[in-house]
C-alpha cells in the first residue's frame, strides 16, 4: 500500500529546489493513480524513436478535457515542475476536478530529455550551458509537423488531441534568461490580469520584447494571440517556424480543429529585468547593427572550429547546425544594411524588443558554442562558451528563480487560462 507520504510524492523535489527526473515524475503520477485510484490514472501512449515511453497522467472525469504538456525542448525544465505543481492543486481542489478532466503529458520528448540531464541541476549559466542540449529543429515534436517532420512523438500528441478534444491545450516552457509570457492561439484579455497578478507576486518580471511575439497582437502585458499567418515569417531555428510553413499543421493549433486552443507558457529559469521596458528605443539602428555584427562574427569563428574539429554525425552535431542556421539567417533579418529584414521599422521598436534582439545575439552563439563544445570537445570551443557565458551574464545580470515559484507560475497561468476558456 501507498502511505500518507505518497500524497506529497515528489512535491518535497519543488522545496529543495530543484526540478524532478523523469523517473521522479513517472513515479509521482503512479503514485497519485494508486493514492487516488478514482480520480488518478495513468498510461503509456506509446514510445519515442528511441523507445522511452511517453506517459499520461489523467486526473478528473468532467466533461471539459484540459491537456497540459511539459518537455517539449530538451533544454526546458520548469514545465515537469509545474506539472508536478498543478497534479498536486487539481487532486486537492474539487473546484479544479469535478468539472474538467486534466490531462498531464509528462514529457513529449524523452529522448531529447535524456541528453539534456546534464544541466537538471544548473543553478549558473556556466553550469547549465555545461550540459546543454536541444534538438535540431526537424527533431523537436511540437512544430516538426509543420516543417514536414514525421516524429512518432509528433504523432502520438496530435493522436492524443485528436482523441480528447480538449477545450485547452497547455504547453509548457522555459527560457534560460528572461521573463514571463504566454502566446494563445486564442484571443485572451481575461488572462491577463491574473497571470500578472502571479508575476508579481512570484517576482517574475514580464517579458514585453521577446523575439517570438514582435509581430503578434498583445491581449495585455505578457499576453499575446499567436495565428498561423503570424508565425509563418518566423524561422523556426529561434524557436518558431520557417517561412511557409504549414503552421496550422503543428501541434499548437492541432486543438483548433476541435473548438479548443492553446496557451504556450514561458518561464525564466533566470530572471532579468532588462525585457520589460515599453518606451521607444532611441537608437535602435546602431544596435541591430551592432547585434548583426555579434552574430556574423561568432557564427564565422564556430564555423571555423567546426572545419578543423570534424566531430562525427550525431545529434549533438544535427543540434548545432539548426543554432549555425539560425546565426546567419538572423543576422540578415536584423541588419539594417542588409536589405533582407524581419523586423518592425527601428523607429517602432520598444527598448524591450531591442534589448530582446539583443539577448537572442548572445542566446544563440552560446547554445552553438556549448553543443560544439560538447560533440568536439572543451578545447577551443570550451574557451568560447566561458567568454560568451561570461557576457551573457554581464549584459542581463541573470538571477536564478526558484524551482518552486517557476512551478507555481506555471499552475497559477494553467488555472487562470480556464477560466476564460
Amino acid at each position: 500500500m501507498t502511505t500518507d507520504t505518497s500524497t506529497a510524492a515528489g512535491r518535497a523535489v519543488l522545496h529543495h529546489d530543484r526540478y524532478p527526473t523523469l523517473d521522479e515524475l513517472t513515479d509521482a503520477a503512479h503514485h497519485f493513480a494508486l493514492r487516488y485510484p478514482e480520480l488518478c490514472r495513468v498510461r503509456t501512449l506509446g514510445t519515442s524513436r528511441e523507445g522511452r515511453p511517453l506517459i499520461l497522467l489523467t486526473i478528473g472525469h468532467g466533461p471539459d478535457h484540459v491537456l497540459a504538456l511539459s518537455g517539449a525542448h530538451a533544454d526546458e525544465f520548469s514545465g515537469r515542475a509545474g506539472l508536478l505543481e498543478l497534479a498536486h492543486r487539481v487532486l486537492a481542489r474539487p473546484d479544479l476536478h469535478e468539472t474538467r478532466t486534466w490531462h498531464l503529458l509528462l514529457c513529449l520528448d524523452p529522448d531529447g530529455a535524456h541528453l539534456a540531464e546534464g544541466s537538471l541541476t544548473a543553478r549558473t549559466l556556466p553550469d547549465y550551458f555545461a550540459g546543454y542540449y536541444r534538438p535540431a529543429a526537424d527533431e523537436q515534436p511540437e512544430w516538426a509537423p509543420a516543417i514536414g517532420g514525421r516524429l512518432p512523438e509528433s504523432r502520438i500528441l496530435l493522436d492524443l488531441i485528436d482523441e480528447l478534444r480538449p477545450s485547452l491545450q497547455l504547453s509548457l516552457h522555459t527560457a534560460d534568461v528572461g521573463g514571463t509570457f504566454t502566446q494563445c492561439t486564442f484571443d485572451a484579455p481575461a488572462l491577463a490580469e491574473p497571470f500578472a497578478k502571479s508575476a508579481a507576486e512570484l517576482a517574475i518580471p514580464i517579458e514585453t520584447g521577446s523575439y517570438d511575439t514582435f509581430r503578434l497582437h498583445t491581449s495585455g502585458p505578457g499576453v499575446f494571440l499567436m495565428a498561423p499567418h503570424h508565425i509563418d515569417h518566423q524561422e523556426h531555428t529561434t524557436g518558431m517556424l520557417t517561412p511557409g510553413a504549414g503552421a496550422e499543421a503543428g501541434t499548437w493549433f492541432a486543438p483548433q480543429r476541435h473548438g479548443g486552443g492553446t496557451v504556450i507558457v514561458e518561464v525564466p529559469a533566470f530572471t532579468t529585468d532588462h525585457l520589460g521596458d515599453t518606451r521607444p528605443a532611441d537608437d535602435a539602428p546602431e544596435r541591430l547593427t551592432a547585434c548583426a555584427a555579434r552574430l556574423r562574427e561568432r557564427g564565422t569563428r564556430l564555423t571555423q572550429l567546426l572545419d578543423a574539429a570534424r566531430p562525427d554525425d550525431s545529434a549533438l552535431l544535427r543540434a548545432l547546425h539548426t543554432q549555425l542556421t539560425a546565426l546567419r539567417q538572423l543576422a540578415d533579418q536584423w541588419d539594417p544594411h542588409a536589405g533582407g529584414q524581419d523586423l518592425p521599422h527601428p523607429g517602432h521598436l520598444t527598448r524591450a524588443q531591442l534589448a530582446g534582439i539583443d539577448l537572442w545575439s548572445h542566446r544563440i552563439p552560446v547554445r552553438a558554442a556549448a553543443l560544439l563544445r560538447r560533440a568536439a570537445g572543451p578545447g577551443p570551443a570550451g574557451a568560447l562558451l566561458r567568454d560568451w557565458c561570461a557576457q551573457y551574464e554581464r549584459r542581463f545580470a541573470p538571477v536564478w528563480l526558484p524551482v518552486a515559484r517557476q512551478a507555481a507560475h506555471h499552475a497559477n497561468t494553467a488555472e487562470a487560462a480556464v477560466r476564460p476558456a
